[in-house]
């Protein structure tokens, strides 16, 4: 018995229909993992929040001013030595009390020496999902709020 002339074409079109899936999925998936996972989302607040609060800490330690510094350019908080990068896909508002510093490339939470600050809070947002990261002028006081969303 003779096999039909177009037999093998059924099969050979399968394995170029999969290598080529393949293909696009090896192009697709860097562009997926770029995005932020919730854990180092959390992460990215939990940081921040302790940045403020070592500022906070150190201007009562020191007795003089501290300072944290959001610099909007390259999207970053610093203080001192130590900074925390947000991730690009990563939005980030702010509200801070007419006592900050503020310009338009940065915007600095200033902590005094008796434990208040200029006041601020920041916003986070990363897909659906919204966190704000608050300092209390009088107490000092930080504190991460998870949006309702």
């Amino acid at each position: 018995m003779l096999a039909a002339p177009d037999a093998g074409y059924i099969m050979i079109e399968l394995i170029a229909a999969l290598v080529l899936m393949g293909l696009l999925a090896l192009i697709a998936f860097p562009v997926l993992s770029q995005s932020t996972s919730a854990p180092r989302y959390r992460a990215l607040l939990v940081d921040t929040a302790t940045l403020l609060r070592q500022a906070r800490n150190t201007a009562i330690a020191r007795g003089e001013p501290a300072y944290v510094t959001f610099d909007h350019r390259r999207i970053l908080f610093k203080s001192g030595s130590r900074s925390v990068a947000v991730p690009r896909d990563v939005e980030v508002g702010l509200m801070t009390g007419s006592r900050c510093v503020a310009s338009a490339e940065s915007t600095q939470i200033v902590f005094r020496a008796d434990g208040t600050n200029c006041g601020g809070v920041f916003r986070f947002v990363r897909g659906g999902h919204a966190a704000r990261i608050r300092t209390n002028w009088l107490t000092g006081h930080v504190e991460i709020l998870q949006d309702s969303n």
